[in-house]
């Protein structure tokens, strides 16, 4: 958002989203971007999700990661949060990648009709994995049961 081409793209863009993702830093800068007093990221996510739309067919979702810290969602008025997999310091290789391997996962869900929560679940175990090896690279059986 410090860079004005991307903020104006985004600006121009923004009506015809329906699922924004973004983690703390990018959430916070936003919010500084567009002149709010707060960075309590669940209300910006609540914000943001709220933003007109030019398709009214379905609310827009706010995904907002935080690292270690619940992973926070916004969608029809709403705010959840969803807590991420912990994972012991001496098994964090490289977070390169994490935030796309979430992306991944979550989509992977609502492409074939899951609810959000189970979206966040698959999202997560990506994200989850990805940080526990060198590179963005998941193992050749993963082990994630859909539910």
């Amino acid at each position: 958002m410090q860079v004005p081409p991307f903020k104006a793209c985004l600006a121009e863009n923004l009506p015809y989203i329906d699922f924004l993702f973004g983690n703390e830093v990018e959430a916070a800068t936003f919010a500084e971007s567009e002149g709010w007093e707060t960075r309590d990221l669940k209300e910006v996510a609540l914000r943001v999700s709220r933003m007109p739309k030019a398709n009214g067919s379905r609310p827009r979702t706010v995904v907002f990661t935080q690292g270690c810290e619940p992973t926070i969602v916004a969608v029809g008025g709403k705010v959840q949060l969803f807590p991420v997999i912990k994972v012991a310091p001496e098994d964090l290789v490289d977070t390169n990648g994490a935030g796309d391997a979430f992306v991944g996962g979550f989509l992977s869900q609502i492409l074939v009709g899951k609810a959000v929560d189970e979206a966040v679940r698959a999202g997560n175990y990506a994200a989850n994995i990805v940080i526990q090896r060198s590179g963005c690279t998941f193992p050749p059986t993963p082990e994630f049961t859909w539910n």
